[in-house]
């Protein structure tokens, strides 16, 4: 059983919970995901079974689609609704919200939130975070290719709430999105949901519940499938042998990797290497 199954995460659950659900459902030994998302959040969680695990780098790469709610005018040590709050600052109106998302659109710093998984010297931050440490984090990278509002905005006990949709790069904090869309309105601010609609090529429209799992209810998505965006080659017999032995072999392509199928099956990754081409993963 290698494969993906495209599951529709239930809130209060972290992501860990539904691997190990569905690794008790279906009786496999090797289960994995490509993209953790916080125990609040829900939608995709693309969820990889045996030999698809080799497939994360890949698919974690991908693209996210998000739709979030901001909550303007209260902030929380977690950036989300689950935290103790810290600041408070009355809105009465917001006025510039819309330029404030454009304005975003692009290349963005981001530090991890503390109140996260990634690791510091053996530690997870969120272990810190717990016993009242706040560590000065590396910012990274990201980028968000869109984003918009798509409600109204609601102004009530003091704050003002609004939802908007962005699709942003591998590794890109919503949370810390929010925080940063408060900020830059001059208000603390924190994520008041989430709810990722896309990764990649996997769409929420696509994803099956825990419970339609548990009734058997669902499709596994080839290995080739979720690869469609990489040139494949369907090699030939003998070339699928040397494949097999990890052999270079060299192949009429221009990428820098290809897929390798044999009888429709996906059988290997390969990259260049000079005019010809070597393992990089092979599926046996």
């Amino acid at each position: 059983m290698n494969g993906i199954v495209i599951v529709d995460k239930p809130s209060n659950w972290t992501s860990h919970d539904v691997i190990n659900k569905i690794k008790k459902i279906l009786k496999i030994k090797k289960i994995g995901h490509a993209g953790t998302l916080d125990p609040l959040a829900t939608g995709v969680l693309v969820v990889l079974l045996n030999g698809a695990t080799k497939l994360s780098d890949y698919l974690l790469a991908d693209e996210k689609e998000y739709v979030f709610e901001v909550v303007v005018g209260v902030a929380t040590d977690t950036e989300d609704a689950s935290g103790n709050v810290t600041d408070v600052k009355a809105v009465n109106e917001l006025g510039n919200v819309d330029e404030v998302l454009a304005g975003l659109v692009g290349p963005l710093k981001q530090k991890p939130p503390m109140y996260s998984s990634v690791h510091y010297q053996g530690r997870k931050l969120y272990e810190y975070a717990r016993e009242g440490q706040t560590l000065d984090r590396i910012a990274r990278d990201v980028h968000i290719y869109e984003m918009k509002r798509i409600s109204e905005i609601i102004y009530k006990e003091n704050k003002a709430v609004f939802s908007a949709s962005a699709r942003v790069s591998k590794g890109t904090y919503i949370r810390s999105l929010a925080v940063e869309i408060g900020n830059r309105l001059n208000f603390p601010a924190y994520l008041g949901s989430l709810r990722r609609i896309a990764s990649g090529n996997f769409k929420i429209e696509d994803a099956v519940t825990i419970d339609e799992i548990e009734k058997d209810n669902f499709k596994i998505i080839t290995m080739l499938d979720a690869m469609k965006n990489y040139k494949s080659i369907e090699v030939s017999k003998s070339n699928y042998e040397n494949i097999m032995n990890g052999i270079p072999i060299l192949l009429d392509c221009h990428d820098d990797e290809v897929v390798l199928s044999f009888n429709n099956e996906m059988i290997a990754i390969y990259e260049r290497d000079g005019l010809q081409y070597k393992a990089k993963r092979v599926w046996k």
